[in-house]
Order: structure tokens, then C-alpha cells, then sequence
């Protein structure tokens, strides 16, 4: 879901689609382990035995099933006792989230064990480090839960928690462990802030801005979304996390790839299920760059692409992104020059567009990418103003409902597209020369 870029009138936001998670660096790390870099000598950690690891699986289920209770009873107390001394503020955390969120049929269900603990040994022993391997696990564990008024389904995603065996029993040492799709809930203390149409949750310390800032800005964006699209009235669920990595980890997506990114609107399982719950996650470190015009121009445009299901629609992409932001800078009172800088400059230097931007040259790597986003959103803002808005959004009904382009050009706006891309690649040539 994309906007502006950060040299532009806001910062670029991508539409969420699962990506393939740290497999890479997961080897990476297990070939560390077991060829070692202790003086050259090969160190393979021991693992439980068969028995041992039966008794702690059953030991971690039967947690979790207390750690739901205290979730369900919003019993911060019995949720610290479940946890290991380092993690009883993480496991309030939980509770105290779940709380202010309002979820309801919270269940947490083991899977299955994926490998030792994460804790990395430094200066420690090879007998402690063993010790410490044979003790503490990481699972896959299925976390399911409601967020009634916000969301229209329960939401079930594989989260991984680390285990450490304890007194006949286990603890828990950490909920938002690397390594599969997490929950910001999960994650630490967070706040949160709710209208009847919004709802914020904000990591504590969170780059993005503060919640009620957040709140404020989540508001507006549903304001702005009903002013061309009257039929909606929300809800919006904004996720606000406190770091780049952890925005990574709770959409799946490969380090470094949301590097650009202001936000992205995605399925919070990272499935294209048809009425899966839709959230907007919030980049801070780029999010929180952005002055109060270019965040709120981001969140308005992620805010369409959660009023058109956009998560589910397969649509182009200079379509589904160009609508987005003409919805989003339609009333913001923005100058043409300004949203439309770096696509004017690009005209001056290499001439006008011959054609669209493809799905390629608007991929989060492609060069120019602040410039190809205009290019999409000049684009829409052109058909809109010679064809009319109602126009655009019969065009971007017509083909999310299954129309291909080609056809609703001729059917919805009454010409092809080839022409309407030449009057369109005409007036931008003339808007660039026109200073």
C-alpha cells in the first residue's frame, strides 16, 4: 500500500503480502552452532532425549492453558508466576494488553518444539551451555483470539515461544521469539487508544508517535476515505511497533525489505482469506520522519486500501496504489508541484511516461520508486479530473470485481486505454513544463 516517499509529500507504504520468513538466517545460525567458534573445536549442544522432551512439551501446553486463564481473567499475579524471573514483566504485558484491547476467546495451543533456546552463550561454559540447551526450547504455538467491533473473524497465526524447564514444570522466557509471524499484543507493554471507528495500538516508546497523536491521525483518515467513499465508515486498526525489525517480524516479511516503507495494510495472518481481519502496520523509523501533513497523507491511503479490501483484490498496481493516494491527497490541501515533485522532475529530465507503471517498476527495490508512485497517483488524479471521481471509482470497482482493465476503460470510462494513457503521459508533460 503505498504513498508518498519520504523526500516527497509523505512516506511510501507497500501492500502486504506473505513473504517467506528468516529461513537464511535461521540456518545460518543453527551452522554456527553446530561448527562452533569456540578455539576451532566442534561443539554439538545435547538435546533432551525422548522422555525428557515428552514431559516438557506437556509441561509447556499445560502453561499455556494457565497463561489463557490469566489472559481470560485479566490476572496479571497468576500470568508473572508462569513466567521465568526475566520475563514476568513481558508475561503483565500480555495480559494487561489483552485487557485493553477487549479480546475475547483467547487460546493458546502447542505445536510443536522447533529447536533449543535462543540464548546465546556468551562467556559461558560448554557444560553450562549444554545445560542451558537441554533446558530451554523454542515452540511453534498457535495463538487464537478476537478483537470484537474491530475485527469481523477471530484471528489464528503460528507465533514461537522460548521454554525453559523448571522445577518438574516449565516457564515461559519469551513470547515474541525470531522465527515465525508475530502479534504486537505478544510483543511487550503497549497502549491503546479507540473510537467507534478506530483503534490504536502503539508499542511503548514507539518512533510512530505517540497513541494519541496516532489516534488523531486514524480519525482523520477515516474522514478523508468517506469524502470519496461515503459508504464506509471504518473500522480502522492501526499497529504501531517499536522497530523497523519488529515490523518485519509481525508481517513476515525478509529483513531490510520495509526499509522505504511509511506503512503497510495486510491480513494480520498473512493470508488472502476472504474476511481475515486487515490491520495498518506502522514503520516508525520511517513513519515517524514524516511531518504531521505526510503521515496523515500515509495513513489515508493505507485507511483505503482497508475501505477497499485491498488485501484481497488482485488489481494493478499503479491502480490499486494511484487510487489509494488520490483518495489520500484528494482534500489535503496539497499542491500539485509538491505531492507530484519528484514525477515532474523525472518529466523535465527524461520526457513524459509512454505507458502505466507496471508491478515491476513500482517493487519495493525498483530505483525511482517515489517518482513511479507519483507517476501511478497522477495518473488516477488525471482520469478523476477529466472523467470525473465517480468515474475512478467505478473503473477500480469494475476491476476488483473481475472486469480486466482493458475492458472497464472502454466500458466504465468510455475510451481505451491506450488513448486514455496518451492524454494522461500529454497533460504530465505539460504540467512539468508549466513551472
Amino acid at each position: 500500500m503505498a504513498g508518498r516517499s519520504p523526500e516527497g509529500a509523505a512516506g511510501r507504504s507497500r501492500p502486504g503480502r506473505p513473504v517467506p520468513g528468516r529461513l537464511l538466517l535461521a540456518i545460518c545460525v543453527l551452522l554456527c552452532l553446530v561448527l562452533g567458534a569456540c578455539g576451532g573445536t566442534e561443539i554439538t549442544p545435547p538435546r533432551a532425549d525422548g522422555d525428557t522432551a515428552t514431559r516438557q512439551d506437556a509441561a509447556a501446553s499445560d502453561l499455556l492453558g494457565q497463561l489463557a486463564a490469566a489472559v481470560r481473567q485479566a490476572d496479571v499475579p497468576a500470568a508473572e508466576r508462569l513466567a521465568s524471573s526475566g520475563e514476568r514483566d513481558r508475561a503483565a504485558a500480555v495480559v494487561r494488553n489483552a485487557a485493553a484491547l477487549g479480546l475475547t476467546d483467547v487460546r493458546f495451543r502447542y505445536v510443536s518444539r522447533t529447536g533449543s533456546g535462543t540464548d546465546d552463550g556468551a562467556g559461558a561454559s560448554a557444560t553450562t551451555q549444554s545445560q542451558e540447551d537441554d533446558r530451554t526450547w523454542d515452540a511453534t504455538v498457535a495463538v487464537s483470539w478476537r478483537l470484537p467491533e474491530y475485527d469481523d473473524a477471530p484471528t489464528t497465526l503460528s507465533a514461537r515461544f522460548t521454554f525453559v524447564a523448571q522445577g518438574g514444570g516449565a516457564r515461559l522466557v519469551d513470547t515474541d521469539a525470531p522465527g515465525e509471524r508475530g502479534a504486537l499484543w505478544l510483543s511487550g507493554p503497549a497502549a491503546v487508544e479507540r473510537t467507534s471507528d478506530t483503534l490504536v495500538l502503539a508499542a511503548a516508546g514507539s518512533a510512530a508517535g505517540t497513541p494519541a497523536v496516532l489516534s488523531e491521525r486514524a480519525r482523520q483518515a477515516v474522514r478523508d476515505v468517506r469524502k470519496v467513499l461515503p459508504g464506509w465508515s471504518g473500522p480502522l486498526v492501526v499497529e504501531a511497533p517499536d522497530s523497523e525489525q519488529e515490523l518485519e517480524r509481525l508481517i513476515g516479511a525478509r529483513p531490510g525489505s520495509y526499509a522505504a516503507i511509511a506503512a503497510v495494510t495486510t491480513t494480520v495472518d498473512g493470508s488472502k482469506e476472504p474476511g481475515t481481519p486487515v490491520h495498518v502496520y506502522l514503520n516508525p523509523t520511517v513513519f515517524g520522519g514524516l511531518g504531521p501533513r505526510g503521515s496523515q497523507v500515509v495513513l489515508s491511503h493505507e485507511a483505503t486500501h482497508v475501505a477497499t479490501r485491498a488485501s484481497f483484490a488482485d488489481l494493478p498496481t499503479w491502480l490499486l496504489e494511484g487510487f489509494a493516494d488520490y483518495v489520500a491527497l484528494a482534500h489535503a490541501d496539497i499542491p500539485f508541484t509538491t505531492a507530484a515533485g519528484q514525477v515532474l522532475s523525472r518529466v523535465r529530465k527524461d520526457g513524459p511516461p509512454t505507458a502505466l507503471p507496471d508491478a515491476d517498476d513500482l517493487a519495493p527495490s525498483a530505483s525511482g520508486l517515489g517518482a513511479t508512485y507519483e507517476e501511478a497517483w497522477t495518473a488516477c488524479r488525471f482520469l478523476a479530473m477529466r472523467y470525473g471521481e465517480r468515474t475512478l471509482v467505478d473503473l477500480y470497482d469494475a476491476v476488483t470485481d473481475g472486469t480486466s482493465v482493458a475492458a472497464a476503460f472502454r466500458s466504465v470510462v468510455g475510451t481505451s486505454q491506450q488513448a486514455f494513457e496518451r492524454a494522461w503521459s500529454a497533460d504530465l508533460a505539460a504540467q512539468a513544463g508549466d513551472r
